[in-house]
């Protein structure tokens, strides 16, 4: 499990470029937006799962957690007053689990999000053992009100030809928004590890180039196509995807062809759209 927070920058960083609230001349879609909800939400529940694994929810928790083994009775409201997370790790199932339960009130946390409800993921393996599938399912779980319900998957496939390891990362989900609109969701990603794999206690010179597709249909919203057309780098070091493209197609509307550079950590990337082409600074 100690590298699911790679996997979960890698994720932060398209949603922060992705997002950026700068205004351009045609840009009157809130795909972008709705994009950066939906991967954020699942890029924190990987660094939920390695942060509880290791013994707390430093940033997505309030004060220390009550820590639950091999126990599936209901947690007590009692256990959970004043917002205080439990966390179960059950070994002994057919599959072993790790249960993060928020309570059903909002609780504040570190990161001044607002959560309720439950995230559970299963693992059938160690992280680095090629075939290890880790699945992250929210169970009515809520961040700001914004309800998020499907399911993440995230498997290791060995080496490529290359020899680089690499996982693939699915995510079905519905993010139903505060302002009634519905996303239905699909991602498939491949993140291959260029620098880095084998400094295990080391996370902060890893390197990562992500591929991949999403789309997602909304209800009384912008649907979109996303899809990355030369691989997003990913430094852990540095807080902005460092070069590769991305078209993200509002429906009815104009394509938008996001390029991140060729390798410079600046927050600086470009926007065409229909010919014209935007540059904007993070």
């Amino acid at each position: 499990m100690k590298k699911l927070l790679i996997l979960s920058l890698s994720l932060a960083a398209i949603v922060q470029v992705t997002s950026c609230k700068k205004k351009w001349k045609y840009d009157e879609s809130n795909a972008p937006k709705t994009n950066a909800i939906v991967e954020n939400a699942f890029a924190e529940m990987a660094n939920m799962s390695d942060q509880a694994y290791k013994g707390g929810t430093f940033i997505y928790g309030i004060g220390k957690p009550t820590y639950r083994y091999q126990d599936s009775h209901e947690v007590t409201e009692a256990e959970k007053a004043n917002c205080n997370v439990i966390i179960t790790i059950d070994t002994v199932g057919s599959q072993d689990t790790i249960t993060i339960d928020w309570g059903t009130n909002n609780c504040t946390c570190q990161d001044y999000k607002q959560r309720r409800g439950k995230l559970i993921i299963a693992y059938n393996g160690p992280y680095y053992q090629q075939g290890t599938i880790i699945r992250y399912t929210p169970v009515n779980y809520y961040v700001n009100d914004i309800k998020v319900e499907g399911l993440m998957t995230v498997e290791n496939m060995g080496v490529n030809g290359s020899q680089q390891p690499y996982y693939n990362v699915n995510i079905n989900g519905v993010v139903t928004l505060t302002t009634g609109e519905i996303a239905t969701y699909v991602s498939s990603q491949v993140r291959t590890f260029t620098t880095g794999y084998n400094t295990v206690l080391n996370i902060y010179d890893d390197e990562w180039d992500v591929t991949g597709t999403a789309t997602a249909q909304v209800v009384n919203g912008d649907g979109y196509v996303a899809n990355i057309t030369s691989p997003l780098h990913v430094k852990i070091g540095c807080p902005y995807i460092t070069k590769g493209t991305l078209q993200i197609t509002p429906t009815g509307k104009s394509m938008r062809t996001i390029d991140y550079g060729s390798g410079a950590c600046d927050g600086t990337f470009t926007i065409e759209i229909d010919g014209h082409t935007y540059t904007i600074n993070v």
